[in-house]
């Protein structure tokens, strides 16, 4: 196993516009979420090196496939004025497309995902800088969620083209702080792939969920080759 120590990230400002049509008048979430990244790591032999067991495996997997480090992160305000944010969403679309004209490759996936799920008492215990990478470049993490405790965090759809998180507003934590996440994505070799984001968040009045999202204009390119 070996600690990848996760890059700063760059950070902006979500709009994170209404989804209802016509545009209601009712709460605003501008300034309310900001998005970490996203910044792609590849993972070489050389970071790789200290293991020899992930050094095996990514040689055997090196004809066919290349991995990255993708790491994002969410912060959302502490003290915004009501209503609450009752969920956020970070999804993650992944696509590929051959380099050679004719060539069939299969999409990428999110390989390995952190956190996996995380209930309000393990917050703090949640990886900070560092992620651990176990055997076949899964991360290493203890699940903390006690036995009939909601889930406050929850990653989404391992091991598809279309992985994400959730965070959840609970009875026992409300949303605020920063949030690092991050996932492995095995790619094709020789084909440009790449790695769009979207945000969205709701907020509840009563009984009305309101829905918001915004999607980054341009994804991430993840590089073809090694």
């Amino acid at each position: 196993m070996i600690d990848v120590i996760l890059p700063e990230l760059p950070e902006r400002e979500l709009s994170l516009l209404s989804e209802e049509t016509p545009q209601p008048s009712g709460p605003r979430l501008a300034g309310r979420v900001i998005l970490g990244g996203p910044v792609a790591l590849p993972v070489t032999a050389e970071l790789v090196e200290p293991d020899p067991e992930l050094l095996d495996f990514l040689r055997t997997e090196a004809d066919n496939a290349v991995y990255h480090l993708v790491h994002l992160s969410v912060t959302c305000a502490r003290d915004a004025p009501d209503p609450a944010l009752h969920s956020v969403n970070l999804d993650v679309t992944l696509t590929a497309e051959p380099v050679r004209r004719g060539t069939t490759v299969f999409q990428p996936v999110a390989w390995s995902m952190t956190p996996r799920q995380l209930t309000a008492e393990a917050k703090a215990a949640a990886p900070a800088h560092a992620a651990p990478l176990g055997p076949r470049l899964g991360f290493r993490e203890v699940l903390h969620t006690a036995y009939g405790e909601r889930a406050f965090l929850e990653a989404r759809r391992e091991l598809r083209s279309d992985p994400g998180w959730e965070i959840r507003h609970t009875s026992a934590a409300r949303i605020g702080g920063t949030y690092r996440l991050a996932m492995v994505v095995r790619a094709p070799r020789g084909a440009v792939s790449r790695a769009a984001v979207a945000v969205g968040a709701t907020v509840r009045e009563g009984h009305t969920l309101h829905r918001f999202r915004e999607e980054l204009e341009e994804p991430l390119h993840l590089t073809a080759d090694q």
